[in-house]
């Protein structure tokens, strides 16, 4: 998108969606004369993507800029300033790194990194100079920024995953945002437990969901058959995990008991009429272990499914022993926010 203007203040804020499908753009723009501004974009803009703008009184139409080029025009015939929110497709500024020139990256990165993205957003204004321009980029969590480059000179600043470009006194500016999906500690220091306890021939798994970061530990490590009274050894277990967790950063710790289909019989029936009441007295159990190690309470939640989610077939032996299980579902706030 480009402006037509002279004198003129330019702020743009790109919020970049944590899938990298969408990209949304706040663009603020002011001018000391009325009149005379346009925003122009791509002749095949659809006008759809804008969910706001004021003032009223704009106009869209196909019209062509000062260099003759066909575009999609946003005129401001009255206006000494406008705002727009749009919704964009990330294509528009998102490249993976093999996609762009040499020349635009930096020294210090990989140009060979395949998993570094590059978020490209230009800015040009057809006469004159900005006096003032800001562009910003702000990125979920789950990213890290590992460099960025400007056309033209200016100031940058890094706070957390969100990264301003200020220049003042320039025609154009176009920035370059270089970023990749940050290593998860949590996940690789969990793995590794899963690893030496799999030399104990333990089956404990690990693995990314979309609810979050899934501990799935059989019911032989922690329980007794008919029982929700924690092992010594799976209270090591747990121990374990828990050393390895940073409630600060965790928004959620779900434990969810899940059985096989069998159904409680005999004496046993007292305690727990059914496979409802065993599984969540085992989630709740674990629930109540990590509180006594120090987890703050109000993260924690308890869970019993029966066997009503089965991840085997309960017609065999190995499947009703998958089944039996302890589900450990934690929910980052990252994923919190980007869910909410």
């Amino acid at each position: 998108m480009f402006l037509y203007l002279i004198n003129f203040t330019r702020e743009d804020v790109y919020f970049v969606d944590q899938s990298l499908t969408y990209v949304v753009v706040f663009t603020v723009n002011k001018r000391d004369n009325k009149g005379g501004v346009v925003r122009y974009y791509n002749k095949n803009y659809n006008p759809n993507y804008v969910m706001y703008v004021r003032p009223f009184g704009y106009k869209w139409s196909l019209c062509k800029d000062p260099d003759g080029v066909e575009r999609m025009c946003l005129d401001f015939p009255d206006a000494y300033s406008f705002s727009v929110l749009q919704k964009d497709t990330s294509s528009i500024y998102i490249k993976k790194i093999t996609e762009i020139s040499d020349s635009l990256i930096p020294a210090n990165i990989d140009r060979n990194d395949s998993t570094i993205y590059v978020f490209n957003a230009n800015a040009r204004i057809f006469k004159d100079l900005y006096e003032e321009l800001a562009m910003v980029i702000v990125l979920p969590l789950k990213f890290q920024i590992v460099g960025y480059y400007s056309t033209s000179e200016g100031k940058w600043k890094q706070v957390g995953n969100t990264l301003a470009y200020y220049g003042s006194k320039v025609p154009s500016n176009k920035i370059y945002v270089f970023f990749k999906v940050k290593e998860d500690t949590l996940y690789r220091e969990l793995v590794k437990l899963i690893q030496e306890e799999r030399e104990k021939k333990e089956e404990i798994t690990v693995e990314k969901t979309e609810r979050g970061l899934l501990v799935r530990l059989p019911e032989s490590i922690l329980f007794e058959s008919g029982s929700a009274e924690i092992k010594e050894s799976g209270k090591e277990v747990i121990k374990e995990i828990y050393k390895k967790l940073d409630f600060s950063k965790i928004k959620e710790l779900r434990v969810e008991g899940h059985t096989d289909s069998i159904p409680i019989i005999g004496k046993l029936t007292e305690k727990y009429p059914t496979n409802w009441e065993l599984s969540t007295a085992r989630s709740s159990a674990v629930v109540r272990y990590l509180i006594e190690l120090g987890a703050p309470k109000e993260k924690l939640a308890a869970v019993g499914y029966a066997d009503a989610r089965p991840i085997a077939s309960n017609s065999t032996v190995e499947g009703r022993a998958k089944n039996r299980r302890v589900e450990f579902i934690i929910i980052n706030e990252e994923k919190q926010q980007q869910g909410g």
